[in-house]
């Protein structure tokens, strides 16, 4: 009896310990990957949108930026023209359109007009500069301009004797109510007298050209020639633009009437991305002859 009591102590002493044993089947594990898969999918879906979303609206942001830049600019220049300057030219395979900035204007005391002996001079009333300083010239190539009716009024050889532009000599000095101002020229004679008894005073043109899908902006000497880009005389003032169509130009230039002064009308059909759009702007000239 002592004996068998032994040998179940014994084998209940040196059983193996049973473990609660617990894991995924295979058929949780499949589940699981399937339902992370989809939700990876939604979750990446979700960002590629967002994404491509921003990227749109900041293309779209920079398109509009770029061309109401270019127009304000080129508003705001146009409207500061020597009257009748402005002009649309084709140039090496470029649609520009031109004008001479005022850089100074003010009003004559006297001028020589036929029949009137020719001068070196002209009277007029003391003036300043676009910075707002009292005018001077010292070696400073500018232009005088008196009544131009014609954009080749503007652009025609200034070192003639007899026209409606005149190079300005050198002037540094001057009494407070009457300046005698001279004229680089020699003896020179006015074709006419402006009917305000107007002047203006500048040196150099701007033309805004369309080359490819860019608009260049150039700042030459009167009468000089742009050349295609790259140029050290141009600068990029906007991209992107849609195909010239001979049919509907950017620039056109509306003379002035009877009735209404001169207009500019702009023209601008810009696209990026299958996205098209298009500023269509009138500029009016205020400045008259």
């Amino acid at each position: 009896m002592k004996s068998i009591e032994n040998n179940h102590f014994f084998g209940r002493r040196y059983l193996p310990f049973k473990k609660n044993i617990s894991g995924f089947t295979l058929l949780e594990l499949v589940i699981v990957i399937i339902i992370l898969g989809v939700i990876s999918v939604g979750i990446a879906g979700f960002i590629k949108l967002t994404t491509q979303t921003y990227l749109n609206v900041t293309e779209r942001d920079e398109l509009l930026a770029n061309s109401r830049f270019v127009v304000e600019r080129l508003n705001r220049e146009i409207r500061n023209a020597v009257p009748n300057s402005i002009r649309v030219k084709n140039i090496n395979a470029m649609h520009c359109i031109e004008f001479v900035p005022i850089i100074a204007s003010s009003t004559y005391i006297d001028i020589p007009v036929a029949p009137e002996l020719p001068r070196t001079t002209i009277s007029a009333i003391p003036f300043n500069d676009q910075n707002g300083n009292p005018y001077r010239c010292n070696g400073c190539n500018d232009k005088v301009i008196v009544y131009p009716l014609l954009p080749t009024d503007v652009y025609d050889d200034y070192n003639d004797l007899t026209g409606k532009v005149f190079n300005v000599g050198n002037f540094s000095s001057a009494a407070l109510n009457q300046w005698t101002i001279p004229i680089s020229n020699g003896s020179v004679v006015f074709n006419d007298d402006s009917p305000t008894e107007r002047f203006y005073i500048a040196n150099n043109q701007i033309s805004y050209c369309l080359f490819g899908n860019r608009i260049y902006r150039y700042d030459n000497a009167i009468g000089g020639i742009q050349g295609t880009p790259p140029d050290a005389n141009n600068s990029l003032m906007a991209e992107y633009l849609a195909t010239l169509d001979a049919s509907n130009l950017p620039f056109t230039v509306i003379p002035a009437t009877l009735t209404r002064n001169a207009m500019v009308q702009v023209n601008l059909h810009f696209t990026r991305d299958n996205e098209d759009y298009v500023f269509n702007h009138d500029i009016h000239i205020n400045n008259i002859p």
